[in-house]
């Protein structure tokens, strides 16, 4: 009696794991395609024409896309994708009828933005800041077919600093640090939202680069247009800084290039300047996404420092 006991307690235990197991979800920030059950709502970034994700230079637009769909104010599925994924450009998930917002973004930094809330997409200085595009909408989910031609948009404004004089053997890497922009996105606005302070690293590579020395800055304006407070220091292979100048309302606009130029190392160096003063760092119908994306430049606005 006392095997059959024990017989059936380890039954029932081994039933109750198995259950447990099966209702376990899929991290949200684990998918790279299919979100799992029969997919209803197909997101699909499509080329057309010229190559929508691809810039007039040439170059790759980006190579991460995040996917994400909210209900009330609720993230309640995400698919982040990277090129070379399975299925990358395209993502198939299942909804319930219903309204819901969508999200979609494509980057180029060196990991995915927080999505939890479309009020603040958030970027950091560990992931790198580069050139953003997105789409934010309202869809309703309902036992039709339903196609939507959607282009994404440019969200980020590019400060191109470039150095005309020539740059001194001993310098290895500059940073820039920039105060005025945002590194985090409200969807629902389309402008920035976080007063960020922003730093970028950039390795001085002496086999590729050649004067001028050309650099690029990417932020998200709180408004149409910007003014940051920039300082750029030069650091010696000791990581000692050799040389440091600040600038002072920079402007930058949406969609826009600000080229920034003059001849950095012509004045006296000036290592341990302050920093700029900033905020904080910072069963329905089968619905199809075709989306495009304007990636060319408005302009180009040319300053001299």
């Amino acid at each position: 009696m006392k095997n059959i006991h024990n017989a059936f307690t380890t039954a029932l235990l081994m039933a109750v794991l198995a259950l447990a197991a099966s209702c376990e979800k899929a991290s949200l920030s684990d998918m790279t395609g299919k979100d799992g059950g029969e997919p209803n709502l197909v997101l699909r970034v499509v080329t057309t024409g010229n190559e929508a994700m691809t810039r007039a230079d040439g170059e790759t637009a980006w190579n991460r896309l995040c996917f994400v769909v909210y209900q009330n104010g609720q993230k309640v599925k995400g698919v982040n994708q990277k090129v070379g994924d399975t299925g990358y450009g395209q993502a198939e998930l299942t909804l319930e009828a219903g309204t819901y917002q969508v999200l979609v973004m494509a980057h180029s930094s060196d990991g995915n933005p927080t999505t939890t809330t479309a009020e603040k997409i958030q970027f950091t200085n560990a992931m790198g800041f580069t050139d953003t595009f997105y789409y934010y909408g309202s869809i309703t989910v309902t036992g039709q077919k339903q196609t939507h031609n959607i282009t994404l948009n440019r969200v980020t404004a590019l400060l191109r600093f470039i150095i005309n004089d020539d740059m001194p053997e001993r310098v290895t890497n500059l940073k820039f640090y920039y105060t005025g922009g945002s590194g985090a996105l409200n969807a629902t606005t389309g402008v920035g939202c976080v007063d960020s302070k922003q730093t970028v690293i950039r390795v001085v590579d002496r086999t590729s680069m050649t004067r001028p020395y050309t650099f690029d800055l990417y932020t998200i304006p709180k408004e149409n247009t910007a003014r940051l407070n920039l300082t750029v220091t030069a650091y010696d292979e000791a990581q000692t800084a050799i040389y440091e100048r600040s600038f002072k309302g920079v402007e930058v606009q949406v969609n826009r290039i600000t080229e920034f130029s003059g001849d950095f190392f012509t004045t006296e160096p000036t290592p341990g300047g302050e920093e700029p003063q900033g905020g904080e760092e910072t069963t329905a119908g089968n619905d199809i996404f075709l989306i495009s994306a304007n990636t060319e430049w408005a302009g180009v606005i040319t300053q001299t420092y």
